[in-house]
């Protein structure tokens, strides 16, 4: 299986590559799809947020779907709506339509990425997970730095249009190698799907990202904010009650019992919630004030994906032969590092300056994501395996999306210690552009002021958030079991080797 299973993985990783990418590769675009339409910013802000909020609802449900079916169908199933939805968006006519395209693209990315971890857990026998899993981080941490490179040449070179039509000939050609080179991978239960606990599921998950993703615009203490707390509070403890009692659970609660599986998860959480709420900056520090193209800067960004395609694939495979904890540990407080090198990064940073102070970031997330994705999967039944995988996307993804958000807070509120009646203005190419203008005709300080706050915050936000990668490191240094892992990768391989017999 090892063979084929690689030669599987192929049309599987070009679907979640495409997947992940679409959300940073979109970024890039607004501004031109904004003028096309003319659109709102609230427009805007929900062709982003129809994606994020409608991955988060559904994840979960697809990935339990994904136990009860042919999972190589579903995946072309999947990989075809998002192939079609996509090219709808291309020919999307208003904000509407786009928005309306955009969450038709959602649902069959939540069936891909949903069922990524499960397929590759089927196609690779124990002890050969963790090279494949180090693909999954590969393919993570290159579509959140190639996203502004393709979408910048993209829509500079063509239109916005192409970074959807982007998708259709490499959705095309997934479909395609999945049906030749992905073997029947049948379904591992057949029972009924909880439909009112997905209802239920979906209405807490939905209204609380809701209000984490508008909080900032809104008012963290506006009546709308609120409401969406509110609400997802007793439908998250009604869908744990519904789950708890019914027969054929959306969730199995049990799963969190799993020691391995719920460290790994929250290990991974934190993670992705100090990466997304620091990182975000960047884009900002580089076109904004550093006044590099979209394109330029995502080369300044390259060093991530690099050194991850390096470390992820080598982080996996050993860890089913060592103890997973030491590699788990080794990943945060080297990414703490690169925190700590960008907490006080200047102005006038060369790119190879630049590359250096980056690097133990892209290091420390293959050395943490890719041995925590195998224990994680390697801990749950087979069966399990599409709903343990829709757990961990759902709950990452909701991780993003709230790291965004406090980091967007902890920036702008220290931007207003420097500057007077600020209106959560941040250093976007457009408003750069004009203070230069401004400065060149003999008015410099609002631009003086502009950088020097901007640099402080983003020096601040960095210090703050360096402890999260910390407080990973820690959950995994006194809870995860790594001797457990091994132990179970040892009886796996020597069932299989009996079954193979």
């Amino acid at each position: 299986m090892s063979r084929s299973g690689w030669l599987g993985l192929i049309p599987v990783g070009m679907g979640l590559f495409m997947v992940l990418l679409d959300v940073s590769v979109l970024n890039v675009a607004l501004p031109s799809i904004a003028r096309d339409f003319n659109a709102r910013m609230s427009d805007i802000q929900w062709i982003l947020n129809s994606y994020t909020l409608t991955m988060v609802v559904l994840l979960v449900l697809a990935g339990r779907i994904g136990d009860m079916v042919r999972r190589d169908r579903y995946f072309m199933g999947a990989m075809a709506l998002f192939t079609v939805s996509s090219f709808l968006c291309a020919q999307a006519w208003s904000t509407g339509s786009l928005i309306f395209f955009r969450v038709l693209q959602a649902v069959g990315g939540a069936m891909l990425s949903g069922n990524t971890l499960a397929i590759i857990t089927e196609l690779f026998p124990p002890g050969k997970r963790g090279a494949a899993m180090g693909l999954n981080s590969i393919l993570v941490a290159s579509s959140f730095t190639l996203g502004p490179i393709i979408g910048g040449w993209l829509t500079t070179h063509l239109s916005w249009h192409w970074v959807f039509y982007l998708n259709v000939p490499v959705g095309i050609v997934s479909v395609i190698l999945a049906y030749l080179l992905l073997p029947p991978l049948g379904a591992k239960e057949k029972v009924p799907v909880d439909f009112a606990g997905a209802v239920l599921l979906a209405v807490a998950l939905g209204s609380l990202t809701l209000g984490i993703i508008n909080g900032q615009d809104w008012g963290w203490r506006d009546e709308k904010t609120l409401g969406c707390f509110a609400i997802s509070i007793p439908y998250l403890i009604a869908f744990a009650l519904r789950e708890l009692s019914y027969e054929y659970p959306l969730l199995d609660l049990s799963l969190f019992r799993i020691r391995n599986f719920t460290v790994g998860i929250l290990a991974v959480s934190i993670l992705f919630f100090g990466m997304s709420s620091s990182l975000f900056v960047l884009p900002y520090f580089l076109q904004g004030i550093k006044s590099l193209s979209a394109a330029d800067s995502g080369y300044w960004m390259i060093v991530l994906p690099l050194v991850n395609t390096v470390f992820s694939p080598l982080a996996g495979r050993l860890s089913d032969r060592i103890n997973p904890k030491y590699l788990m540990c080794a990943g945060p407080v080297l990414f703490t590092l690169g925190m700590y090198n960008l907490s006080g990064i200047e102005e006038n940073v060369s790119y190879w300056e630049f590359f250096v102070k980056l690097m133990p970031m892209g290091i420390g997330m293959g050395m943490l994501m890719s041995p925590s994705f195998n224990v994680i999967m390697a801990s749950v039944p087979p069966e399990k395996a599409g709903m343990a995988n829709g757990t961990v996307r759902s709950v990452n993804t909701l991780s993003q999306a709230m790291g965004v958000t406090v980091g967007g807070v902890l920036l702008t509120n220290r931007m207003k210690d420097w500057l007077g009646n600020y209106g959560n203005q941040i250093p976007d190419p457009g408003t750069m552009a004009l203070l230069r203008v401004l400065a060149l005709k003999g008015n410099p300080l609002p631009l003086v002021a502009m950088v020097e706050s901007f640099m402080d915050s983003m020096h601040y936000l960095f210090s703050v958030m360096m402890w999260l990668p910390l407080l990973s490191m820690l959950v995994i240094l006194l809870f995860l079991s790594g001797e457990e892992h091994l132990r179970r990768m040892r009886v796996l391989a020597v069932r299989k080797g009996e079954v193979e017999g």
